[in-house]
């Protein structure tokens, strides 16, 4: 990650470049990874702004300015509004990818249910098993896009096809691990 400073009014000092780097290392976890990121410091009577344009993979850019009687309360005031561009940036990304479906899953899979007869249903819950057809995502997902989608889902499991190979791919979130990926192994 290259990071460029400018000052206005104000000598940059080794510990406001520690904060921001800091600061903006921090943001990663939101905006994926940085490619570059540019902060200008400006003071200004008694106020203090901070700019910060950070250049993220996939050609995603986040700006945003900070102004307190600080300047580190202005690097937290504009990390702290990127954060929330990369969180909305998210929600909308992962929100557009359901929509165009006619139906969802679950609601597909209810009216199956009521068709079937009622044996083989009366057998899957006396012997305690409900089916949760809910948990496979019916798009073509890369293993990144599937992480996403499981960690703002309240599910621990999520089953998809791996648009990379086509194969069914299952990925669950474990307590010692994290996140465990099951996929068959690709033959060769």
């Amino acid at each position: 990650m290259r990071v460029e400073y400018s000052g206005k009014n104000l000598s940059l000092t080794d510990a406001l470049k520690g904060k921001a780097e800091k600061k903006i290392a921090k943001l990663e976890k939101f905006t994926g990874p940085i490619v570059s990121v540019h902060a200008s410091f400006e003071v200004e009577r008694h106020l203090h702004n901070v700019n910060l344009v950070v250049h993220c993979a996939r050609e995603r850019t986040y700006k945003a300015t900070g102004t307190a009687e600080d300047m580190y309360l202005a690097i937290n005031d504009a990390a702290g509004a990127i954060e929330q561009q990369a969180k909305k940036e998210k929600t909308k990304r992962l929100a557009g990818r359901t929509k165009g479906r006619a139906t969802p899953p679950a609601e597909l899979m209810a009216g199956e249910e009521e068709e079937e007869e009622a044996p083989s249903g009366a057998r899957r819950r006396q012997a305690g098993v409900t089916p949760r057809d809910d948990l496979f995502h019916p798009k073509p997902l890369r293993l990144a896009d599937a992480v996403l989608l499981l960690g703002g889902a309240s599910d621990p499991v999520l089953v998809y096809e791996d648009q990379d190979t086509g194969r069914m791919s299952v990925i669950y979130k474990d307590k010692r691990e994290g996140i465990c990926l099951v996929s068959p192994p690709v033959k060769t």
